[in-house]
């Protein structure tokens, strides 16, 4: 009989009630103790889900019992915490973006690495039948050479109407660059590789508080293929999001998440099935083979770290 993992969450907001469900479902955990700044959320959650909710996170590191702790907080407390939690050496699963700047994601991973704990990251989008689709494809050179890849992303209203909370439009913390591109640029690097010599230009609102509505980036990668990189929100359509490879003899593009769009030459796009599917339990999956010491596939802290510095070049593009 294989062991039964006791979790920690701390932050149990939209997304980290997600993670409650996630791990309710995996007979290979149990959730002991959550905790959050929000006294009611804490109380609310804590009933509903029948958990005990503790007042300080450190309860929750300091906890013998507590075998991985999962990370749900506001980006800009990621390495305060962050760093106590790989200090307590449990295994630590981190909600992205990894911290709040470069500096403090490089602080983590080498913290993480020097302590070697286990480390993962919720990038839920690699898990997807689509990428895995699209993966296959590109080993088998259904692209022939890749000539340029294009991330677009259109957004109705930011914030989307169920993400609202007091940080998600914030130039400190939030905005689509950060909470959304940041899923498609890891999956960049995964395919291909790190991103250079990005250049961009950035539109804010006139409040200096709030984050950016409009992106249009440039970037290439090792090999010289280039990336464009389009961002709009407050459009009158619906959202739209769009990785698209070009290559001499075909297309990929990955909408929506969920959806694999491919041709070759002479052909029209056309959508290949790919079944809809709960991808952090793929996730959480993977995180009990880590723990049992089997191979596993995580997205690691050394992966959000170097996402991390792409995106924060894009964001120093001129205004």
């Amino acid at each position: 009989m294989k062991n039964v993992y006791n979790v920690g969450i701390i932050g149990v907001g939209i997304v980290g009630e997600r993670l409650i469900k996630t791990f309710n479902r995996n007979p290979r955990f149990r959730i002991i103790q959550i905790t959050d700044k929000n006294p009611q959320r804490l109380e609310e959650m804590s009933e509903k889900y029948d958990l005990t909710g503790v007042n300080e996170y450190q309860q929750i590191l300091d906890n013998a019992l507590v075998d991985l702790v999962y990370l749900a907080v506001p980006p800009k407390h990621h390495h305060s915490i962050g760093m106590k939690i790989i200090e307590s050496g449990k295994a630590f699963f981190c909600e992205k973006p990894l911290a709040n700047s470069t500096k403090e994601a490089r602080d983590m991973y080498t913290a993480a690495q020097e302590k070697g704990i286990i480390n993962a990251m919720n990038f839920p989008l690699p898990y997807t039948n689509a990428v895995k689709k699209a993966e296959n494809l590109i080993e088998e050179n259904y692209l022939g050479k890749l000539r340029r890849i294009e991330l677009t992303g259109y957004f109705a209203e930011w914030p989307r109407h169920w993400q609202q909370n007091p940080w998600i439009d914030t130039k400190e913390q939030g905005g689509f660059t950060r909470e959304v591109f940041t899923h498609y640029m890891q999956l960049v690097q995964r395919f291909y590789g790190n991103v250079f010599d990005i250049q961009s230009q950035i539109k804010y609102p006139s409040d200096e508080e709030l984050s950016e509505r409009e992106l249009l980036a440039t970037g290439c990668l090792t090999n010289g293929v280039n990336i464009l990189i389009n961002g709009l929100c407050d459009v009158g359509r619906e959202d739209f999001l769009s990785l698209t490879l070009l290559g001499e003899n075909g297309v990929i593009a990955l909408r929506n998440w969920r959806h694999i769009w491919i041709a070759q030459k002479d052909e029209i796009l056309k959508r290949l099935p790919a079944e809809e599917e709960d991808t952090s339990e793929k996730v959480v999956i993977e995180l009990a083979k880590a723990l049992d010491g089997e191979p596993a596939n995580l997205i690691t802290f050394k992966d959000g770290y170097e996402t991390h510095g792409i995106i924060e070049e894009l964001l120093k593009g001129r205004q």
